[in-house]
């Protein structure tokens, strides 16, 4: 073996002739210095394994954003738009920020991947919004049996019952505590749905069948009205911020976006203060719009059944100071069997916020709130959550599984400028997390 390139040279040959002691020690210790150099270069070539694999350095593992960046540039997005409807208007230069916005999204789950392989070199990838579960329960959706006729679609039908997956999270696309400010987010999965849906119609290797999905968060609207204003937001949230340059000229792109969109900023700040000290006792909204059968708005809603115990401003700082996952230790204290002997399952109402003779700007616009007199809310379902242990290792695997607001059957699908931005960030968000996890499904 060559070690470094050293070649063997006439000290390496036994000597010709010279059999005194002196040439037989001249010939050792020019042997013993070879040797040396060729153990010195086997210890810094060991030294740099160990150190690229050393969890809590800057090399650990070898994970960089440039690593990945083949597996960015290799998303996937369709080469085609979704046939608008009749409430739908295009927003000027669309496609190119909704491309940008996708892009984004494919980046940020791969820095904060990297960043988490740093300290831990097992960390999975995760979503880059609301990646922080606080755990995924089983549920069984209801649809009243009393249903009137005009919200009678293929997906409501009077009686009909679906088993369900909930995921609670938080709003933030890094896994972070539940005491900072943030909004909070439901994902509901309804199972053995007929039908295909949008998604897999458009991509049909990424999405199984027979699933419906439903995504809300916990403020009842968007804090961006389109995707042009939403992108400006993003360009601002993630700016770099190594340097000093770089803190200026993300100021300065916080300011602009203060300057020229103060409503939309304002709601982003409120969408992160409201107070919630236990994922079953909130209520949360779609916040964009959805189409409901042929000729309906809607905005979905699901809240408790029963009022909510009432939570005082200061038991909601002691769950703060109690720790980092209160939120997530509530659900888990919430549902266990072994501590609730009395009843047996939650109840939550899923609800439609109607509005009334709905125009475009009530669709391109999902900050705007819906007042008028003669909008309403019809409740059309009940989410059943069971009480069950999420200790256990059948717990399911929350961060392998897609929530997608386009994985819906048709007469249900999301609209607005924003929702179309959705498709293809949630495309974007889901490949790169497979790849980077090595899953196929």
């Amino acid at each position: 073996m060559n070690w470094g390139g050293i070649r063997p040279s006439a000290l390496d040959r036994p000597p010709n002739g010279g059999t005194s002691a002196l040439d037989r020690l001249g010939h050792l210790f020019d042997r013993t210095l070879i040797e040396l150099r060729r153990f010195r270069l086997f210890l810094r070539m060991a030294s740099q394994i160990v150190h690229s694999v050393r969890p809590g350095t800057a090399q650990s593992s070898g994970e960089t954003a440039a690593r990945y960046q083949k597996v960015v540039n290799a998303i996937d997005l369709p080469d085609r738009a979704m046939p608008l409807t009749e409430f739908e208007r295009v927003v000027e230069g669309e496609a190119s920020l909704i491309g940008q916005m996708a892009r984004i999204a494919a980046e940020s789950v791969v820095t904060n991947h990297c960043a988490m392989r740093k300290r831990n070199v097992f960390s999975c990838a995760m979503r880059d919004q609301h990646a922080k579960s606080h755990g995924c329960v089983r549920a069984e959706f209801i649809v009243r049996e009393d249903l009137p006729e005009e919200f009678s679609t293929s997906l409501f039908r009077a009686g009909a019952r679906y088993p369900a997956i909930v995921r609670f999270s938080n709003g933030n696309g890094k896994s972070v505590s539940d005491r900072r400010i943030d909004a909070r987010g439901m994902s509901i999965k309804l199972l053995h749905v007929e039908g295909p849906t949008v998604l897999r119609s458009i991509a049909p290797d990424k999405t199984p069948c027979g699933e419906h999905d439903f995504l809300f968060s916990s403020y009842p609207v968007f804090f961006c009205k389109n995707v042009v204003d939403y992108s400006r937001l993003i360009h601002a949230v993630v700016a770099p911020l190594d340097t000093w340059p770089e803190r200026f000229a993300a100021g300065l792109l916080w300011i602009g976006f203060v300057v020229r969109y103060p409503r939309q900023f304002f709601t982003f700040i409120r969408t992160g203060l409201i107070l919630i000290d236990d994922p079953l006792t909130a209520t949360y909204h779609s916040m964009s719009p959805y189409l409901f059968g042929r000729d309906k708005v809607v905005r979905y809603r699901v809240g408790p059944a029963e009022p909510a115990r009432k939570a005082y401003w200061f038991s909601r700082i002691l769950s703060w100071l109690r720790s980092k996952n209160f939120l997530g230790e509530a659900l888990v204290r919430d549902l266990d069997p072994a501590q609730h002997q009395g009843s047996d399952e939650f109840a939550l109402d899923f609800s439609v916020w109607i509005r009334h003779s709905a125009s475009a700007a009530d669709v391109e616009d999902a900050s705007l709130w819906w007042t008028a007199p003669l909008d309403r809310v019809v409740r059309l379902a009940t989410l059943v959550i069971p009480r069950q242990s999420l200790a256990q290792d059948e717990q399911f695997d929350c961060e392998r599984m897609m929530f997608s607001p386009w994985n819906c059957v048709p007469e249900h699908r999301p609209i607005g400028s924003i929702n179309r931005m959705r498709l293809a960030v949630y495309l974007a968000s889901l490949q790169v997390r497979k790849k980077l996890n090595m899953v196929t499904r």
